[in-house]
C-alpha cells in the first residue's frame, strides 16, 4: 500500500549530530530558535518556523531548529518511524523519489488494513517525521521556493511535452484538474514534477 508524493515530505555541534544518528536525544528543554538559527532555511524559513511552532517531538525539533534537514537526519527520522511501526507488525519502504509503501510484516492484509494501519503510521510519524521528509524534499527540489508553475512549465517545454504556447496559467488549471495534455506518469513528466530544476534527481 503506497502513499503518494508529499507529506507533512544541519549546522550543529558534533556531539548533537552523534546523538541524533544514534537515536538518542539529550534530556534538555527545547528552546525556540532565533531567526539567525533559521537563516540556513533561506526562503523556507517560515515553513521551518511553522513546523517548530506546531508542537513537534523533541527529536524533530532538534532536526529542524537550524533550518536544514540533512540526508543523515532524514535517514535517522525514517529509522525511528520504521522501528515504531515494527512494534505494531508493520514495515515502511521509503521511495527515493518520495512517498512510501506500507506493508504487513506477516504478509496478511485483512479487510480494513488501511483503516487500522493509518492511525498507527500517523502516531509513529509524530515521534520523528511530521515535517522532516516534506521539508527535506521541498528544499532540495526548489531551494529558492520559486513558483511551481514558473519552474515546471519550462521543464515541460524543454522535454518536448508541451509547446511554447503552453502557459503557466494552463498548467495551474491542468494541475488542479489532474488532467494534463501529456502522460503525467511518463518518465519525462515525472522528472519535471519531482526535479524541475534538475538539481538532484538522476
Amino acid at each position: 500500500m503506497r502513499r503518494p508524493l508529499g507529506g507533512r515530505g544541519a549546522v550543529s555541534v558534533m556531539a548533537a549530530a552523534v546523538l541524533l544518528l544514534s537515536g538518542c536525544t539529550p534530556a534538555v528543554e527545547a528552546t525556540k530558535p532565533s531567526d539567525a538559527h533559521l537563516a540556513m532555511a533561506g526562503p523556507w524559513a517560515e515553513e521551518f518556523r511553522a513546523a517548530l511552532d506546531d508542537g513537534v517531538s523533541d527529536f524533530e525539533f532538534k532536526v529542524l531548529a537550524d533550518g536544514e534537514v540533512t540526508t543523515a537526519e532524514l535517514e535517522a527520522a525514517h529509522e525511528r518511524v520504521g522501528r515504531c511501526l515494527a512494534d505494531s507488525g508493520l514495515r515502511i519502504d521509503y521511495d527515493p523519489d518520495g512517498g512510501f509503501g506500507l506493508e504487513s510484516l506477516d504478509g496478511r492484509y485483512p479487510d480494513g488494513f488501511f483503516e487500522r494501519s493509518d492511525p498507527i503510521l500517523r502516531k509513529c510519524e509524530e515521534t520523528a517525521d511530521e515535517y522532516v521528509t516534506y521539508l527535506y524534499e521541498e528544499t532540495r527540489r526548489n531551494p529558492d521556493r520559486l513558483d511551481d508553475a514558473k519552474i515546471t512549465v519550462p521543464c515541460l517545454r524543454k522535454a518536448g511535452l508541451v509547446g511554447p504556447d503552453y502557459t503557466e496559467e494552463q498548467w495551474r488549471k491542468d494541475q488542479d484538474a489532474d488532467a494534463f495534455p501529456f502522460d503525467s506518469m511518463g518518465e519525462q513528466a515525472k522528472q519535471c514534477a519531482l526535479d524541475p530544476l534538475g538539481l538532484w534527481r538522476q
